[in-house]
């Protein structure tokens, strides 16, 4: 399963965001709530006051009738103002807009409106009889007849009520106000609150995207590096621009990379000591077995020296091949002291080395040029003449006798290919990447080899920045190997 770190940073901290900003709306909602109760009780209580300044004034002469009239008016006065002032004007300069957008309007003026006649006033005298009350205020006195304020239950209904009893006429005037209207303020005011974090949502996603993508680039940065690190360069990272959680990553990957280093060397090493150290043995083996060949007078004793000579030239190949696969491991991906190389001369050069191996087996060595253009290619003659000896060699040892083996090279404006084709056994589709592998040898094949004829091949084309090719010769009978080798023109 694959797991994207920013994703998982982009999730969680939108999680945690959410829950955070969830707790503290509610906290918020409690808080201002207090303070919403606290400044409502302070306009309830100026409301009482003024009520009393007003209303206590002339009590003798008060038309208490026509007072109790024009106190019931002022919400339709209210309601009035609002549709002729306000709302009216909006809608107007809405009228090209959405219905929904009018409708909101609409709505927010209903509300408006509603709000508008909050509060009950109640006048009582001293005996406790009612002399006024607003039209939505019940008969009953909402108060408990304390100056001050007190909450009051009347037909299921929650009031906050403040008292005000006016010294000089002892009447008893009652401001109520019920905790339905103060927490629908409560409640919308959390509601705009979380519409304000629906839509500021994706925003904040946006910018933790945005965060996590600058705060990630470093990862990026790395990654690319070692995507354009050569394989072969094994050096250690720099840790001076990377940050502090990346930097122990960094730091045994510099690690990892000088011990493989170090193996590397201690395998070239090994090869080419070794190498070295076989070849004067064998040569000295194969030097007294020719002579006790020469001296020797029974034909089993000579069989017998036939056969060490056989092994000691089978050895010293391989010796050898070990000892050219060691000088190509190039510390780069190109190869060293490259110089125009002509192909032709050096396919010439390795047939005539490699006749008398193919007149042992009757095989004919045919070299054919298709094309009169020059096939000169960049690379380091001895690297050249190793890959085409090895190929036509292979060929060669799985020829069967009395057979040909085709050699051609083409060039066009693009490539220069060169081509080896033989009549033996062939490579099946599936075993065709692994016969480039070092020692692999296919079950059966009782051709002489040492396995590393091929992955030697497989090394230089790699170093020419060539491209390799395998197939078959006779495509319909599934016979015959055919290794075509394609060098850009450089």
């Amino acid at each position: 399963m694959t797991i994207s770190i920013r994703k998982f940073l982009l999730i969680n901290l939108l999680l945690t965001m959410t829950i955070v900003i969830s707790l503290t709306a509610i906290g918020n909602y409690y808080l201002d709530k207090q303070d919403i109760d606290d400044h409502l009780d302070v306009l309830l209580s100026q409301a009482g006051f003024s009520f009393t300044a007003i209303a206590s004034h002339d009590i003798q002469h008060q038309n208490w009738a026509k007072l109790e009239a024009r106190l019931n008016a002022v919400p339709a006065d209210e309601k009035q103002y609002y549709q002729r002032q306000d709302w009216k004007k909006i809608q107007a300069s809405l009228k090209d807009s959405s219905g929904q957008a009018q409708k909101y309007f609409q709505e927010s003026g209903e509300n408006k409106t509603r709000s508008a006649g909050k509060y009950r006033f109640q006048i009582w005298s001293p005996d406790n009889q009612l002399l006024l009350r607003s039209e939505n205020a019940p008969s009953v006195m909402l108060s408990n007849g304390k100056q001050g304020f007190n909450d009051y239950y009347y037909a299921d209904t929650h009031y906050r009520v403040f008292s005000n009893i006016d010294p000089e006429t002892k009447l008893t005037f009652v401001v109520a106000e019920s905790y339905a209207e103060r927490d629908r303020l409560s409640h919308h005011i959390l509601i705009d609150d979380l519409y304000i974090l629906l839509l500021t949502y994706p925003l904040a996603g946006l910018l933790i995207w945005v965060v996590i993508g600058r705060g990630l680039s470093s990862l990026e940065r790395i990654t690319a590096a070692l995507r354009r690190r050569d394989p072969h360069y094994l050096k250690p990272m720099s840790t001076e621009t990377v940050p502090i959680e990346v930097k122990p990553l960094i730091v045994e990957l510099n690690g990892l990379l000088k011990r493989l280093h170090e193996a590397i060397e201690r395998e070239k090493r090994f090869a080419s000591d070794a190498a070295h150290e076989l070849r004067t043995p064998l040569a000295a083996i194969r030097t007294q077995a020719q002579v006790a060949l020469m001296v020797s007078a029974s034909p089993e004793q000579q069989v017998i020296l036939q056969n060490v000579i056989l092994g000691v030239d089978r050895s010293t190949h391989i010796v050898n091949q070990l000892l050219s696969m060691s000088r190509l491991t190039p510390d780069n991906q190109q190869i060293k002291d490259a110089e125009p190389c002509d192909l032709t001369l050096i396919i010439q050069d390795v047939i005539a080395q490699l006749k008398p191996l193919a007149d042992s087996k009757d095989i004919k060595l045919k070299f054919q040029e298709t094309s009169e253009e020059s096939a000169a290619v960049m690379s380091n003659p001895a690297a050249l003449q190793i890959l085409v000896r090895n190929l036509v060699d292979n060929a060669i040892r799985y020829t069967p006798k009395d057979s040909i083996v085709n050699i051609i090279l083409q060039a066009d404006k693009e490539n220069i290919l060169f081509t080896v084709a033989d009549n033996g056994p062939g490579v099946p589709e599936e075993f065709r990447e692994r016969i480039f592998e070092r020692f692999f040898r296919m079950l059966g094949n009782e051709a002489p080899g040492s396995g590393l004829g091929l992955s030697i091949v497989k090394q230089i084309v790699n170093l020419n920045q060539a491209k390799i090719i395998v197939g078959y010769t006779n495509l319909e009978e599934k016979t015959g190997l055919k290794i075509q080798i394609q060098f850009p023109r450089k």
